[in-house]
C-alpha cells in the first residue's frame, strides 16, 4: 500500500486515506472485481483513479454525470495526469 500513499500524497497532498477507500484501492489492486458504493463527497474517485496509476493498461470509468466526468478529468490534468472524457448521446423514440 505505499505505493497508493505516495501518490496520495503526491497529487491529492493527502497524508491519508479516508474509511474505506484503503480496503478499497488494495481489493482492486488484488485484481478482484469491485463494486463501490459511497455517499456523495464520499472519496470514490480517488478508489479508482489511484490503482489506475499504479497498474498497466487504461482505466474505464462509467458515469450517467457528464459534468462530474469533465470536472474529474479536468482536474487529474491540472495535475499532470493524462485524462478524456468521451460522451456517448442515446436519444430513443
Amino acid at each position: 500500500m505505499s505505493h497508493a500513499l505516495e501518490i496520495l500524497k503526491k497529487y491529492w497532498n493527502h497524508n491519508s486515506f479516508r474509511e474505506p477507500q484503503e480496503k478499497i484501492i488494495n481489493t482492486v489492486l488484488e485484481n478482484n472485481n469491485t463494486i463501490v458504493l459511497l455517499p456523495t463527497g464520499g472519496g470514490k474517485s480517488i478508489c479508482f483513479q489511484i490503482p489506475a496509476l499504479l497498474k498497466d493498461g487504461i482505466c474505464i470509468v462509467i458515469s450517467p454525470l457528464i459534468a462530474l466526468m469533465q470536472d474529474q478529468v479536468d482536474n487529474l490534468n491540472s495535475k499532470g495526469i493524462k485524462a478524456v472524457s468521451y460522451y456517448i448521446w442515446h436519444i430513443s423514440r
